[in-house]
């Protein structure tokens, strides 16, 4: 089957009883501090890590979904990477370790989508992210890892890209990667995210929106409905993780998720709030 070869009944999108991810999505890395405070969490979890995490996993301990996580824990496995390791990940690398750990989800096919790329070149990289994810579908599809299509895109032009192929494979769920306007010359970009994420959700009809790279309540309240889930590290922050004890930890991060998603359950529909020009560079990665 090539990739352009979509099934129709029984691939991911097609799926009406999936549960897609909401609420807070904990970012985590394979390293002991992180691997204490998931046995310490009782209760449902969701988390997301890194191919390349994933592959030191398999490699290193030959660990998959269902011995390294609690069966009450959702696992979304990611292709967003550093750019020098994304430079070296294949599609066909990428999909052998996702088949071989088993999440719940996977978002496949990253490639790097910037503001000051030539736009011929940014509209390449998105074509073969898109591209990369039919495929994914398509190898996936009589698996129960469900694909999550990830939006990248400097314009409306750009973005229809991913909208083609989120159509095309039928699903109701993606990703949007916010984590690049904050930080550096960018600073805090929030305005800019919140004009982009309601340019998508009024764009494409979509029931839930995943971002990913906020988690500020700052943030969280500016979103629209449609933005259903925040995945991102502040955990490791609002947990105070390493500066207390295990069962402190866990309940500082109890408290502050659930403040978390109230904001998220709350989202805001007025989009003239939020019209005013911003200074900010306009990035996507």
């Amino acid at each position: 089957m090539s990739f352009d070869q979509i099934p129709i009944e029984t691939h991911q999108g097609s799926r009406t009883t999936t549960e897609w991810p909401k609420g807070i999505i904990r970012r985590i890395q394979p390293q002991q501090a992180h691997e204490d405070f998931l046995k310490s969490l009782d209760g449902d979890d969701t988390v997301m890590m890194k191919i390349t995490d994933v592959e030191a996993l398999l490699r290193a301990r030959g660990e998959v979904r269902d011995t390294y996580f609690p069966s009450d824990t959702t696992v979304i496995t990611t292709g967003i990477v550093h750019d020098n390791k994304l430079k070296q990940l294949s599609w066909a690398r990428e999909l052998n370790a996702v088949k071989a750990f088993q999440p719940d989800f996977h978002i496949p096919t990253d490639y790097p989508v910037y503001g000051d790329m030539p736009r011929s070149e940014r509209i390449e990289n998105i074509e073969k992210m898109m591209e990369g994810t039919r495929w994914a579908v398509n190898q996936l599809w009589d698996t129960d890892i469900q694909v999550i299509p990830l939006i990248k895109g400097y314009s409306q032009e750009e973005r229809a890209i991913c909208y083609d192929t989120i159509n095309r494979v039928d699903t109701e769920y993606c990703a949007y990667y916010g984590a690049q306007y904050f930080g550096g010359e960018m600073g805090n970009g929030i305005l800019k995210l919140t004009r982009d994420i309601r340019s998508v959700v009024s764009e494409l009809s979509v029931d839930g929106l995943m971002v990913i790279g906020l988690q500020s309540m700052n943030g969280l309240d500016r979103m629209p409905p449609e933005v259903v889930a925040a995945a991102g590290q502040r955990w490791i922050y609002q947990s105070n993780l390493r500066d207390t004890s295990l069962a402190d930890s866990v309940r500082q991060y109890r408290d502050w998720k659930h403040r978390a998603e109230q904001e998220l359950e709350g989202g805001q529909t007025t989009l003239g709030s939020f019209a005013a020009d911003s200074n900010e560079v306009m990035v996507h990665g």
